[in-house]
């Protein structure tokens, strides 16, 4: 029989009833045991030869009770009480009964607790009804508990108990190492021993069964397991949970690049897209009014309008140019008429005649000559382009030879300058500010960072292979086709042994389009990528990355880093078997570590706190790189390609126009 918690046994020897069924109890003190001899001796023969024996005959022996209680399936947990009656007087004894188990090589523990008599009733000590059953079951007498433990580490040196309780590489292993640690205080606050093993992997599904830590407890291979797990619905009916251990926080940890994909032109951050747009309102505005108010001031004063371009070193004076007009006026209005009849008499037209399209070219060539020789106002042409040109350099901060006479005009001009200056003024001071301000991180999201141009590794450990496996996030998905590798198998989730030669999996077409390239890396690779990537996130337990982080990265590049959560950080519990009686005893045990302070001393221990940023401006924080200056490298670029490419045009128009008049004549 299984004497477990759920009940609360009673046991009772009454010798009165052994006396009158004939059975004498020899024992007396609890603790007696009876010989060999005596134990096969089941009555007593006749010493007088008369046949009956009932004269001489001795009653049976009986064994006593606390011996047989040595093979009872007593535990940590069981609630069993055993009265024995006293023969001084009519009462009974009361005692607490408790192994620590049989299969820990545990003996019987008997404590008396009380008596039951009818004159006085139950009287129960004080201790025991004011202490729990684990605080009065502390000592175990060096029970032999099993306990497995996960090592992932393949490069371990020394012995197991010296690798899980020393502190050298402390980022491997760390959360397995930090429980262990938990479970040896709960060792000798109730005074237990150890019976190591260990194993690659928590326990994963495998063929519809678990392997690793999991597997050994449900085939009762071990008692307890010293590493955490995440404890997830489909294990709960296997194994229990015993109390709360690590918080693991996984995460993609890299150095924000200063530029990302979603980053807008470096010369068009100072302004918001809504300003740049009013800009190049009030530029089309402006260059329309100045273009009209040119425009008629070039028809109401012709001469004027000589001065819209001003000559090398400068306009001359409102009173000189009024007399220079007032002098050659008469003259250009006299010569005015002879030159358009010189003009048009001297013009060389094309004969219309021949197709249809030789036609067409010499009819409009005609019509634009005849159309130049009969202007009467000198050659003015190009006020558009001249007032857009104007708008340009005013932005700018540029000169342009450009003037006009009329009030309505200069306003124009004044108010342009004002507005511009005002314009740069903060486009200057918001380019200088970026340069001292920190700059901003873009990529917060794991959808961010997929659609960026970050390189992606992962730690290859096995609950990131059996979390993309089984995961059913669209984002991790995309995340693990687009720029880790191909979708995981079942044999892949498992650590292996021992390093052996993999063959190629038959893949079909849907595989070979998701087989990217392979990163997954260990610790160490991932962290040290930083030397050899520029731009390189890696997924990894912070408790392992901060510890690499703070002896390899300087000042700089730790203020650099970001974190991209994958999933949320994960809840450890320690486990043992199911219905196991040591359940409770971790769980008290753990509880106990934790209001004391011993929890937290260990989580400072074996958890690396993340480096401090110290933020100060250095005279490299000040240095334009390249990519900030690409773009306007690339709109010069593509200004030459532009000229190039209209100058080739131009060519061959003016050869295409020469060859067709030579045809015509």
């Amino acid at each position: 029989m299984l004497y477990n918690d759920k009940y609360h046994w009673l046991l009772i020897e009454d010798y009165s009833l052994h006396v009158s069924s004939g059975v004498v109890f020899l024992a007396e003190h609890p603790r007696l045991e009876l010989t060999d001899d005596d134990k096969d001796k089941d009555t007593v023969k006749d010493t007088d030869g008369d046949g009956n024996g009932d004269s001489d005959a001795k009653a049976d022996e009986l064994e006593p009770i606390e011996s047989l209680m040595e093979t009872l399936n007593f535990y940590m947990n069981t609630e069993v009480t055993l009265a024995k009656r006293q023969r001084q007087d009519d009462s009974y004894a009361l005692y607490d009964v408790w192994n620590p188990g049989l299969n820990f090589g545990g003996r019987v523990n008997i404590t008396e607790i009380g008596k039951y008599s009818l004159a006085g009733g139950l009287e129960i000590h004080r201790w025991f009804r004011t202490t729990s059953t684990l605080l009065r079951r502390l000592n175990m007498q060096h029970a032999q508990v099993r306990c497995m433990v996960v090592v992932t580490n393949k490069n371990m040196t020394g012995t197991l108990m010296y690798y899980l309780t020393h502190t050298v590489s402390s980022h491997i292993d760390t959360m397995n190492r930090f429980n262990f640690n938990l479970l040896m205080v709960v060792r000798d606050m109730f005074n237990w021993t150890f019976v190591l093993s260990r194993t690659s992997t928590w326990g994963y599904m495998k063929n519809g069964r678990y392997d690793g830590m999991i597997g050994a407890l449900i085939r009762n291979e071990t008692d307890i397991g010293g590493a955490p797990i995440f404890y997830w619905l489909e294990r709960h009916k296997w194994i229990d949970a015993a109390g709360r251990s690590w918080s693991s926080r996984p995460c993609f940890i890299f150095r924000h690049p200063r530029n990302t994909q979603k980053d807008r032109i470096v010369f068009l951050q100072p302004f918001s897209n809504d300003v740049w747009i009013l800009i190049l309102v009030c530029g089309v505005l402006t260059v329309l009014i100045l273009w009209l108010l040119t425009t008629i001031e070039w028809k109401l004063v012709p001469h004027q309008g000589t001065a819209l371009i001003k000559p090398k070193g400068g306009a001359l004076p409102p009173h000189h140019l009024h007399a220079q007009q007032q002098q050659t006026a008469a003259e250009q209005e006299a010569a005015a008429s002879q030159t358009d009849s010189k003009s048009v008499a001297s013009l060389h037209l094309l004969p219309v005649e021949g197709g249809f399209w030789p036609r067409c070219y010499a009819k409009l060539s005609n019509y634009i000559n005849k159309r130049q020789a009969n202007k009467k106002s000198p050659k003015r042409v190009g006020l558009f382009l001249e007032s857009v040109l104007f708008f340009v350099g005013i932005i700018c901060q540029q000169g342009l030879g450009f003037s006009t006479s009329f009030v309505s005009g200069r306003t124009i001009v004044i108010t342009s300058l004002l507005f511009s200056f005002s314009i740069y003024q903060f486009y200057s001071a918001s380019i200088v500010g970026t340069l001292l301000m920190e700059k901003p991180k873009t990529i917060k999201t794991l959808s961010d960072l997929v659609h960026s141009s970050l390189q992606v590794g992962v730690e290859d450990i096995v609950y990131n292979r059996d979390y993309f496996l089984n995961t059913k996030d669209p984002v991790s998905m995309e995340l693990y086709a687009k720029k880790i590798t191909s979708i995981p198998t079942a044999k892949e989730t498992e650590a292996p042994a021992a390093p052996v030669a993999e063959e190629e999996p038959e893949s079909t077409n849907e595989d070979a389009a998701k087989a990217y390239r392979d990163i997954v890396h260990s610790h160490e690779v991932g962290a040290h990528a930083k030397d050899n990537v520029a731009s390189f996130a890696f997924h990894v337990d912070v408790a392992a990355a901060y510890k690499i982080i703070a002896e390899t990265f300087t000042e700089r590049e730790i203020c650099d880093l970001t974190e991209v959560s994958m999933f949320a950080p994960q809840k450890t519990v320690s486990i043992t078997q199911k219905n196991s009686p040591m359940r409770k005893v971790i769980s008290y045990g753990l509880r106990r570590v934790t209001e004391t302070g011993i929890f937290s001393y260990q989580f400072n221990v074996w958890h690396s706190r993340k480096p401090p940023c110290v933020k100060k401006i250095e005279t490299s924080d000040l240095h334009v790189d390249m990519d900030t200056v690409s773009t306007a490298l690339l709109i010069l670029l593509l200004s030459y390609g532009i000229a190039l490419l209209v100058l080739g045009f131009e060519i061959i128009y003016f050869k295409w126009k020469g060859r067709i008049v030579f045809k015509l004549n």
